[in-house]
């Protein structure tokens, strides 16, 4: 199953973008939303928007997956959802960093 997590864009640079999730930014393509603006909530799936949403939206979606989380501790892969308020700490490996632009991970975007 694949998921897209909400995040708040920050900042745009042509087909590139800032994305906030849970306090942290992480760099992610517009090429499949070009229409997203700073201030909108964009839906990301390895690192490209792939849908706008509205802020109620974003924010229950986010809610969801923390429920999720909680409540099946043994079933949902914690570390697919690095950025969620929960009290666990992930190990991601160094191609997921949410520091490392998306040109220096495994989801190349150019």
């Amino acid at each position: 199953m694949c998921l897209a997590i909400p995040a708040l864009i920050t900042s745009v640079e042509g087909t590139t973008a800032r994305a906030e999730i849970g306090g942290v930014e992480r760099t992610i393509s517009l090429a499949l939303t070009p229409e997203a603006r700073v201030g909108d909530y964009v839906l990301i799936h390895t690192g490209f928007a792939i849908g706008v949403v509205d802020e109620e939206e974003a924010q229950e979606t986010l809610r969801l997956l923390e429920e999720l989380a909680e409540f099946y501790p043994d079933e949902v892969e914690v570390s697919q959802f690095p950025n969620l308020p929960i009290s666990q700490s992930p190990n991601l490996p160094i191609s997921q960093s949410p520091n490392l632009p998306v040109s220096q991970s495994t989801n190349e975007v150019h």
